[in-house]
């Protein structure tokens, strides 16, 4: 019997053993916490976003309606001329931007002819052109972005009579635009513009004298060919 109970006590042994070893394998630690780590958050690019901007144009003017005294001419009509202008703006997003520019409009000969005594009438006219711009451009400005914008500002239109009204008169006027154009990027922070500005002048009149009354515009209407550079601020 003795010889049994160890063969028994040695094969109980064994089956503890791989009951145990089997249990030690099955067995995990708990998995480590897990901490959730937050989502990198972008930092705001805020290189390029202001800019420069110079800019000529070549103005188209309508026919404007000219008067001397109440009585309406005939044969209005007032030249082209050249303009040049500067600016600075500020890119709001990649297709959102707005800037600031002033304008000078060169001097252009006003003509019209009086119907009551056939003569005509010739004076010069010159303006300066303050707008605040907003545009949206149809890129992002890396390569080629068509864009329509729109502006409000003021004109200081001069206007000095030749004939008949021998004084100039100055005016501060409303003005407005409507543009449509594309830039192009050249190359690091310089940007080609071309595009085409309708312009709203307001009126302008020359001064009278005491034997002629003031030579007067009703409404002035330009349409402007321009091209530019804009140069992006690092």
């Amino acid at each position: 019997m003795g010889s049994l109970s160890r063969i028994f006590l040695l094969a109980c042994a064994l089956v503890f053993g791989s009951v145990t070893v089997a249990a030690a394998a099955d067995f995990r630690f708990p998995p480590e916490p897990v901490t959730s780590v937050p989502s990198a958050i972008a930092i705001p690019d805020y290189s390029n976003l202001w800019y420069l901007r110079g800019d000529v144009g070549y103005s188209i003017n309508e026919d404007p309606d000219i008067s001397l005294s109440g009585t309406s001419f005939t044969g209005e009509e007032i030249d082209e001329s050249w303009s040049i202008g500067a600016g600075f703006g500020y890119n709001f997003t990649d297709n959102i931007r707005g800037d600031l520019t002033l304008d000078h409009r060169f001097e252009m000969d006003v003509t019209g002819t009086n119907p009551l005594t056939s003569a005509q009438s010739a004076a010069t006219l010159a303006s300066t052109v303050g707008l605040a711009n907003l545009y949206y451009d149809f890129q992002d400005r890396e390569e080629f972005a068509p864009y329509l914008g729109a502006g409000i500002g003021w004109t200081y239109n001069e206007m000095d009579g030749q004939t008949g009204a021998a004084t100039q008169d100055e005016s501060f006027e409303l003005a407005l635009a409507a543009m449509a154009g594309f830039s192009y990027r050249l190359g690091g922070e310089w940007l080609f513009d071309a595009g085409y500005r309708f312009l709203y002048l307001g009126g302008a009149q020359t001064g009278s004298t005491a034997t002629a009354g003031a030579l007067s515009i009703d409404d002035i209407y330009a349409h402007e060919l321009r091209i530019g550079f804009r140069y992006e601020l690092q």
